[in-house]
């Protein structure tokens, strides 16, 4: 009898087991290149619910509204599907089987005047020499608000692939070959191809970590200083946040194809990718470093949304910080970078909209995508001299950073005010805030406190400037 009971005990626990997550959803995406563009498979093992919604980019991302247009021949097996391309999303639903498949096409589709840099940095540019696609323009995704989904697995393989070499993010240094993860690994993330790519390595605190590049011209000379750079600045800005890597960095930088914009990039898990004028002799100018420096900082202090003025201006504080921190470059370069800001907020017609209409208009580029830039990052600097004024501190940056770091991923304003009182009368600070980000006020300086070793001037036409007034007091405020 007790053989009996254990035989019968072993046959419910097999059943359970077999029966264990019968819900759980499996993405299985398959890539073939052929003719300048890629053809993927997605085998989704889904259980049979009312309906599924995925989606190809999202409404706010590069301001691309006909993102959709990039795929081509959308086809399902086992459900029906139902394209909304003014959502950048496709409905699965009438589930027929447990094995869906999904099959569809993924071209270049860029205007033929190339007007501003979006154009290639959101958009798949694939030629029979180029692939360049981001996660979520080549896999159809769900919601990034879907923890669920986005924590199932996941499996990539590639079948047919090009002649030339091809640099994965998801999968760092080891090229086309299967990847298995969660389907969030994803969601972020790029790959690029070119016959003249190098992938290089690069250690940082014992982690290896990858430097891509496709010069058109001065190939080791632009190489060599990329690798140094990231060598210096990502191993700076990990002494600053007190980290240790657990995974590799990435740092790409790849011309674009056509148009003769200077550089932009985005920062990606795991990475960066920037893409640059392909007119360009040396990669590494000034102003280039400025924008790798800042995308790689997006590693720590993410994009914020219509939280900008902090995503973006802290950040471009937090970059042209560690810049001079790390002995790139020295305190002139940081009296530089700030009163360039200060001349262009001065003189911009739309200094003083509010946060919330610049947000809204963000994708129209010119002004509008640099004052949450400008005003964020001259905040940032008033915050220092406040901050240095009420506790004696050099190290205000560092200080206020290292207190905000265990909210970063929940930041929202309020709480960032409420951690920046432990250094500054809450009611003072309150009050400034609203003035100067909420309402948009001009930010003259006049009266504020700045950092020791500089002192505000002002110009005839009125518009503010720093100047180092003494090099040793100010030097000491740029610690890691």
């Amino acid at each position: 009898m007790k053989n009996k009971h254990l035989t019968l005990l072993a046959a419910v626990i097999l059943l359970l087991a077999g029966c264990k997550n019968p819900g759980v959803t499996k993405f299985d995406y398959h890539l073939d290149w052929n003719n300048a563009g890629l053809d993927v498979r997605l085998t989704l093992a889904h259980p049979q619910t009312d309906t599924l919604t995925l989606y190809y980019c999202d409404e706010d991302f590069g301001g691309q509204t006909d993102i959709f247009t990039c795929v081509k021949n959308l086809k399902a097996e086992g459900c029906t599907i139902l394209p909304d391309s003014a959502h950048y999303r496709i409905q699965l639903f009438d589930f027929r089987k447990n094995n869906i498949l999904l099959t569809y096409r993924i071209e270049q589709s860029l205007p033929d005047d190339f007007v501003n840099c979006p154009m290639e940095v959101f958009r798949p540019n694939l030629t029979d020499k180029m692939l360049y696609a981001l996660g979520n323009h080549l896999f159809f995704l769900p919601d990034e608000e879907d923890s669920v989904l986005l924590s199932a697995p996941m499996k990539v393989t590639w079948g047919s692939v090009p002649e030339f070499p091809v640099f994965c993010l998801y999968n760092p240094g080891k090229g086309t070959e299967a990847f298995e993860g969660q389907v969030a690994d994803l969601l972020n993330t790029v790959v690029v191809g070119d016959p003249g790519l190098h992938i290089d390595t690069v250690m940082c605190a014992g982690v290896t970590n990858y430097v891509v590049t496709a010069p058109r011209k001065l190939e080791e000379y632009n190489n060599a200083n990329l690798k140094h750079f990231l060598r210096f600045f990502y191993t700076s800005a990990l002494q600053f946040w007190e980290e240790t890597p657990e995974k590799p960095y990435s740092l790409i930088v790849y011309p674009f194809e056509k148009i003769p914009f200077e550089v932009t990039g985005l920062g990606l898990d795991g990475g960066f990718c920037a893409r640059y004028s392909v007119d360009a002799d040396t990669i590494l100018t000034h102003g280039r470093e400025q924008t790798f420096a800042h995308e790689i900082g997006h590693h720590w202090i993410g994009f914020g949304g219509d939280f900008q003025w902090f995503g973006e201006g802290f950040n471009d504080f937090q970059s042209i910080y560690l810049v001079t921190a790390s002995g790139l470059h020295n305190t002139q370069n940081f009296i530089d970078f700030f009163n360039e800001y200060l001349e262009k907020l001065q003189h911009s017609e739309i200094r003083n909209l509010p946060n919330d209409e610049i947000f809204k208009n963000f994708w129209d580029l010119g002004d509008y995508s640099w004052i949450p830039y400008w005003r964020g990052s001259i905040y940032a600097l008033r915050l220092m001299g406040m901050i240095e004024a009420q506790t004696g501190t050099d190290h205000a940056f560092k200080d206020l950073m290292m207190a905000v770091k265990p909210s970063m991923d929940k930041l929202t304003p309020e709480l960032f005010l409420e951690i920046a009182s432990q250094f500054i009368d809450k009611q003072t600070l309150q009050v400034d805030f609203e003035r100067y980000i909420i309402n948009a006020e001009s930010m003259t300086l006049v009266g504020d406190p700045m950092p020791s070793g500089c002192e505000v001037r002002y110009r005839k036409d009125g518009t503010p400037y720093l100047v180092i007034t003494d090099e040793a007091k100010f030097a000491r405020h740029f610690v890691l």
